[in-house]
């Protein structure tokens, strides 16, 4: 049993209660390290990726996050398949009831996914295809109060998924059930992005927030709230406005961030979206 004390939050005058900040953002960090650097700044929630929590092992994560007082909000999981028909994804469907099995361990109501490429060429039958390999996965975390969702993402992850907007998420969650992981780095030019937010709230797990570096063409190229293009404030009061009572999860990664120095990065990104919470009345 580890006896180790909880660490001292020292970094900011207590962060707004509905900050949370991704082990994502403490990249050579191993899942329980991140609870403590998390703790560190005064959080009070963050999210795990999966691989990290089994490397560490989802007991003794659990057991770091009551000692640091750090909720473990929402994880990762492999709901991520080979939808070659004919594919043999049996061993991607274990490591999805295994990801789950850890979110529950570890106190997480929520996981998160990407969906695998697209393999197929009418993109709706790709959405057919995953809904009928993912449906035993999203039962069984329903059976466990586990709520997945979809992460939508720039094409460039096109190896990864084949969900590139919200409103591609909304139409896969209308086709399987699962809830939406709104990262605005990837969806913030969206033309209808607000109108979307307002009419599908209660579609919304999860928000990550992080900005964008300008002129930078490649990834990652995220950047410190306020320090880059993206019209954060205005998303954020939008998404407070439409009744979303959800954490918002600082995921910071990308040259600006290894220059900044990842502590230093998160603790501005902290004081920042503290501010803004805030003001907004959040």
């Amino acid at each position: 049993m580890n006896n180790e004390a909880p660490v001292t939050r020292t970094a900011v005058d207590r962060p707004h209660p509905r900050v949370s900040v991704s082990g994502l953002c403490f990249p050579t960090a191993t899942a329980i390290e991140s609870i403590e650097a998390v703790a560190r700044l005064g959080a009070s929630t963050t999210s795990l990726t999966s691989g990290k929590i089994l490397d560490s092992g989802a007991g003794l994560v659990a057991e770091a996050g009551r000692r640091h007082g750090v909720r473990i909000g929402t994880t990762t999981a492999l709901l991520r398949f080979d939808l070659t028909p004919g594919a043999d994804i049996d061993d991607q469907l274990a490591r999805a009831r295994t990801d789950i099995d850890q979110a529950v361990t570890v106190g997480a109501s929520t996981v998160y996914t990407l969906t695998g490429r697209r393999v197929l060429p009418d993109w709706d039958a790709n959405v057919s295809a995953y809904a009928d390999a993912a449906v035993g996965v999203i039962d069984y975390a329903t059976s466990k109060g586990i709520r997945v969702a979809v992460e939508p993402t720039n094409w460039l992850y096109a190896d990864l998924n084949f969900v590139h907007s919200f409103h591609d998420a909304l139409l896969l969650g209308a086709r399987t059930g699962i809830g939406v992981c709104l990262d605005l780095f990837h969806v913030w030019t969206e033309a209808e992005l607000l109108e979307d937010i307002r009419k599908n709230i209660e579609h919304i797990s999860h928000v990550q927030i992080s900005d964008m570096t300008p002129g930078i063409r490649a990834l990652p190229c995220r950047d410190v709230p306020g320090g880059g293009d993206i019209p954060l404030r205005h998303i954020v009061a939008e998404i407070l406005d439409a009744g979303y009572e959800g954490v918002f999860d600082l995921e910071l990664s990308g040259p600006n961030i290894d220059v900044a120095g990842h502590t230093e990065a998160a603790t501005t990104a902290v004081a920042w979206l503290s501010e803004v919470l805030s003001e907004l009345g959040a």
